[in-house]
This record gives structure tokens, C-alpha cells and sequence, in this order.
């Protein structure tokens, strides 16, 4: 990346200045501030960058600041739109340089993501994923908050991307980071639609917004990008309305590329897409459709019949979604569900491979939407042989108010456990030979969330030390 003084960075968004300093790199988090940085602060964002213009000049850096004029401060009135301009100029419009793919959907961005991933990589492809937790490329797994990081942080990974001339980069994209335009100096080749469920309606309020908002990542393909959608989802439809890109749809029904065939077996799954035979590892039908739409990108870079053949053979689980674990002829399923749609997809799943019964393990997440816990409740009680409601991350809100919501005026049995190691434990403990054990909502998390802090836990973890304090009973 070649230096970029401060005064032709802004020239660029129309601001003047002989400030001649190399910018040494740009941020929205005055904790990553240093000399010589540009310092973004947005007026009324979660947090008020008008909070910490004072920090970011003690830090020595540049601020450009979108409310009214302050001292030492540069001003401009369109603080998003600027930033895009910024962020474009300096890291040279990264996106233009590499393949983008774009994954949104209210259920099934990071396993879309991954096995996208997986299939590039067998043929020889350097991809980077940004999604849920983490940012990975080569050997590297960085830890992120967001689904879909700041824009400035989105700036800085597209950079590694190009500094170790990576080919690809596919990234999971939420409705927080479109809504609040993030995502805005990036330009996709291809955007993925899984879904559209309800969710986050504590943010959207209305499930309209929601789609609305989801339908809008549209905007940012490139000039020849495609959207690739799942034409058995009917909410997705409003896409064959706008005529500026090119749809391609995958389904059962009629749709570019069909799915028929379909064999779903407790060993894995077989399929056939456009007449091609498909076999892999990966379970139930809802990965049919998930490697049916990666199938697409690849016949888009015309990858050979045979080659996509072997490469979806290898693939295998991703880490906490639908992650099977076979001990002792008892089969644990740990999972990320952890909205309706998703826990409806994976215990449909589960009851059509099961032997014998179903124990489920789920809870519901403190200051989300409270609408979606009582029909999470209903759909594990109503699968489920034997239901268990526990905490997944409380955050602000008391446990038991979770819970209870969950609960209220459920019929079906049910057990509660307000401790989720102890809700695994007591499900370990009934589970008989041929039983499967479903724990859902944090799939791979390595933490529980109460408050602001995040205590260690994992899911597997207790759940082995659960299988080996009561290894005498089996």
C-alpha cells in the first residue's frame, strides 16, 4: 500500500488542508488509535465518537468528525458516505483485486461460508472468511465481535487480503452491517441468499424492515456480479423483481439449478444438482441446499464436473453446526440454532435420522428479540422426547425472565435447568443406547456472556467431562 498524506485523502471527500502527514492508518475505535491515525467519529452511533475526540487527539490523531464544527477537529456532513470514499482511496479499492463473495440469510451465513471455503481451498484457491467470531486466512483465526466487523476493520482485513495475495474473500454479511453501511467500499461478485426467517426484530422491529434490509445488499454487487438464490424460499422472491443483475435461483422446484435425488442418511448425504451426482459427509437437507449454492460459485469459474465431484466428497462438518459426535452408540449433536427457523430445520433433521429418542438441550439469548423464545420452546418440546430450556447468553437480563418467557403457556413437558453445564450433565445421564442428544445455540462459542463479561465455557468440553464423570454408568 503505497503512503497517502492526510491532505490528499481528504481532498477526495472535498475538504482542504496543507496538512502534509502520512496516514498511518484509519480507525472508528479510538482504543486502536495511534500518531498519525484518522480517527472516524460518528455523531449518535452506539457509541458517540464525539466521546473520545479528545482521546483520539491526545493519541495524535486526525479527526473527522460529522456534527458541528469542533477545534483541532475536520468536519464534513455526510460522515458514511466519507468514510466510503476514505477507506476506497486508501487501502486502492481492495475489492476490485479480489474475488468477494458475499453470504446473507437469517440461518446458514457461517456453514455456507465454510463449506464455500472448504471447496475453494481443495483446489488450491487462498481464501480469507470473515464471519461469525473470527476473521481466517492461511494459518491465522483472529477473534471478532461481529458477525460482520466495522467498516473500518473490514478495510484493514480486505488490505491482508491483498498483502498476501489471497484470491478470495468470502464474508458473512448481517443485517446490522448493511442497515448500518458498513459494508459500503465493498463490491461483491457474487451475493449468496440462503433465507429470510424472522430475527433481530429487537433491531428491525418488523420483519418487512428485516427483508427490506436484506434485499438491499443487492446494491453492492459488481457490474457483472450474480446473486445466487434459494428459490424454495419464497420471501427471497421480491429479487426477481429488479432487473440489474443477474439471478441465478437453486431449488427443488423449478429454478437454474435443481436439486432432485435427495438421500439423507445418519452416514451423510447424497444428491444430484443439474443431472451432476453429488455424495458427502455432511448431514441433512438443509446442506444439500447450503453446498448446492457454493456448487454454483464453481461452475461460474467453470471448475471441471469431476473436480467439484471429488471436492464436495471431502468436505467435512463445520465446527458447531451440526457437529456429530458418536459415543458409546449415543450420537451428540452440538449446533449454533439459535433462532425458530434454524432450530425447526435442524430438529426436523435430527427426527428423520434418529433411532430412538431425541433429548434437546436449548435456551434463548438476554436483549434479543423476545418474540422468538416462546416458539423456540414450542418447536424443542413439540421434536423433542425429552425438552431441556437452560441459559445460552444471559447478558443483561436475569436468567429466570428468559426462561420464563420461553415457557409461558407452553403445553408439552419440558425440564429446566437455570445452569447449562448442569442441563448437559442431567441430559447425558437419561440418554440410553441409540439415543441422540441435541445442544443447541452457541454451537462452537467458547463463552457464556452475563453482563459485559464473558466467562469460558464450551458446550463439547462439559459435555466430555459429563460423559466421563458418568462413564461407570455405561
Amino acid at each position: 500500500m503505497a503512503a497517502i498524506t492526510l491532505a490528499k485523502l481528504l481532498r477526495q471527500i472535498q475538504i482542504k488542508t496543507t496538512d502534509e502527514r502520512v496516514i498511518l492508518g484509519i480507525s472508528d475505535d479510538s482504543r486502536m488509535l495511534q500518531k498519525d491515525w484518522l480517527f472516524i467519529a460518528r455523531q449518535g452511533s452506539v457509541q458517540n465518537g464525539a466521546d473520545y475526540i479528545t482521546e483520539a487527539l491526545e493519541k495524535g490523531a486526525v479527526v473527522l468528525w460529522e456534527g458541528v464544527n469542533k477545534k483541532d477537529c475536520y468536519h464534513c456532513d455526510n460522515i458514511i458516505r466519507a468514510q466510503r470514499v476514505v477507506l476506497r482511496n486508501y487501502y486502492g479499492d481492495p475489492s476490485r483485486h479480489l474475488r468477494v463473495i458475499g453470504v446473507t440469510g437469517t440461518n446458514a451465513k457461517t456453514s455456507v461460508s465454510d463449506i464455500l471455503a472448504q471447496l475453494l481451498k481443495t483446489m488450491k484457491q487462498r481464501v480469507m472468511v470473515i464471519g461469525t467470531g473470527a476473521v481466517r486466512f492461511l494459518d491465522r483465526e483472529i477473534a471478532i465481535d461481529n458477525t460482520t466487523p466495522s467498516a473500518c476493520v473490514l478495510g484493514y482485513y480486505f488490505h491482508q487480503a491483498m498483502k498476501y495475495n489471497l484470491s478470495t474473500v468470502i464474508m458473512e454479511v448481517s443485517s446490522h452491517a448493511i442497515d448500518q453501511e458498513r459494508i459500503g467500499f465493498i463490491r461483491f461478485d457474487a451475493v449468496i441468499y440462503t433465507n429470510i426467517a424472522s430475527d433481530h426484530l429487537d433491531y428491525h422491529i418488523t420483519r418487512t424492515h428485516y427483508q427490506y434490509t436484506k434485499l438491499k445488499l443487492r446494491g453492492y454487487l459488481k457490474r457483472n456480479g450474480i446473486l445466487i438464490v434459494n428459490h424454495d424460499d419464497k420471501s427471497l422472491h421480491p429479487l426477481y423483481s429488479f432487473h440489474d443483475h443477474k439471478v441465478v435461483t437453486v431449488g427443488q422446484g423449478q429454478a437454474h439449478f435443481q436439486i432432485s435425488a435427495v438421500d439423507l442418511k445418519a452416514s451423510g448425504s447424497s444428491f444430484t444438482l443439474q443431472g451432476v451426482p453429488y455424495e458427502m459427509r455432511l448431514l441433512g437437507l438443509h446442506n444439500v441446499y447450503n453446498t448446492a449454492q457454493c456448487l454454483v460459485i464453481l461452475h461460474e469459474m467453470n471448475i471441471k464436473r469431476k473436480t467439484r465431484q471429488e471436492a464436495v466428497k471431502k468436505l467435512h462438518p463445520v465446527s458447531g453446526r451440526m457437529e456429530t459426535h458418536e459415543i458409546n452408540h449415543r450420537y451428540v449433536i452440538i449446533d449454533y440454532a439459535h433462532t425458530a427457523s434454524s432450530l425447526s430445520t435442524l430438529l426436523q433433521t435430527v427426527n428423520q435420522l434418529k433411532e430412538r429418542k431425541m433429548i434437546v438441550i436449548c435456551g434463548c439469548g438476554g436483549n434479543r428479540d423476545r418474540s422468538k423464545r416462546s416458539e423456540m420452546a414450542q418447536i424443542a418440546s413439540y421434536y423433542a422426547d425429552t425438552a431441556i430450556f437452560t441459559t445460552d447468553n444471559p447478558r443483561h437480563e436475569p436468567p429466570n425472565q428468559i426462561l420464563y418467557d420461553m415457557i409461558e403457556g407452553l403445553e408439552h413437558t419440558f425440564e429446566i435447568f437455570e445452569n447449562r453445564a448442569c442441563a448437559i450433565k442431567y441430559a447425558v445421564k437419561i440418554a440410553h443406547e441409540h439415543d441422540i442428544i441435541v445442544i443447541a445455540g452457541k454451537g462452537n462459542e467458547a463463552y457464556q456472556v452475563f453482563n459485559d463479561k464473558k466467562y469460558p465455557f464450551s458446550d463439547l468440553e462439559v459435555l466430555y467431562r459429563a460423559l466421563e464423570d458418568n462413564r461407570y454408568e455405561y
